[in-house]
């Protein structure tokens, strides 16, 4: 059974959820912004987030970010975070307007970080291209289009991806939406998560809830 989510609200508690597993909150900002952003064209950014998340929840994440001084960058872990490397290549736009193609190792679920490069698109009012194994996500200012084999955008691990900036005309769009299709088992699973952010009540908390004991009217 399915749930119809806005994608206001899906930033909102994706953003909870990556907070849950100790990202910081920049990269928690990304997170949401960048599952939003997909979730906007029908694409499982929600539900590929969660999955990336899970897989990190009891690790540190440190071992997630990429070694950007390097040719190729590569994470500690082997595999390199897709929203923190996502933000690495936002942070590095002005290379990419300059003609440079940035490289990089194994990165899990490239689709999310096609997402997060995608908020540099749209800063920019120009269009970038990430590609990995036969597919190619362009974002830009109007959308996200696909390009080569769609298998391949949700792949939930990949070698290798590239980004760099496109001159030519993207592709067809995908077709736009306000709200978000999603499985009411994963939902729950994303509420669960995002849930451990809240703070519990304490006795201090309960007892400031509500009105106090003097008049001032």
């Amino acid at each position: 059974m399915n749930k119809k989510i806005t994608l206001a609200e899906i930033e909102f508690y994706m953003r909870k959820v990556a907070r849950a597993v100790d990202l910081d909150w920049g990269i928690c900002e990304e997170a949401g912004k960048a599952a939003r952003w997909l979730a906007a064209f029908n694409l499982p950014g929600p539900e590929l987030l969660l999955s990336h998340l899970q897989s990190i929840e009891s690790k540190s994440y440190r071992g997630f970010i990429p070694d950007c001084s390097q040719p190729v960058w590569q994470a500690p872990s082997g595999l390199i975070c897709p929203v923190i490397g996502g933000a690495a290549l936002a942070d590095r736009s002005a290379q990419m307007l300059e003609g440079k193609v940035l490289e990089l190792g194994a990165v899990a679920c490239p689709l999310l970080l096609a997402a997060t490069v995608g908020q540099a698109a749209r800063c920019h009012q120009r269009a970038f291209v990430t590609s990995w194994a036969g597919v190619s996500v362009i974002c830009h200012e109007e959308g996200l289009s696909v390009e080569g084999n769609h298998a391949d955008v949700l792949l939930m691990a990949t070698e290798s991806v590239s980004c760099q900036q496109r001159e030519d005309s993207p592709p067809q769009l995908l077709p736009a939406t306000t709200a978000y299709s999603i499985d009411e088992e994963t939902w729950q699973q994303i509420d669960a998560l995002a849930f451990k952010t809240y703070a519990p009540a304490t006795e201090e908390s309960r007892a400031g809830a509500g009105a106090g004991l003097t008049d001032n009217d």
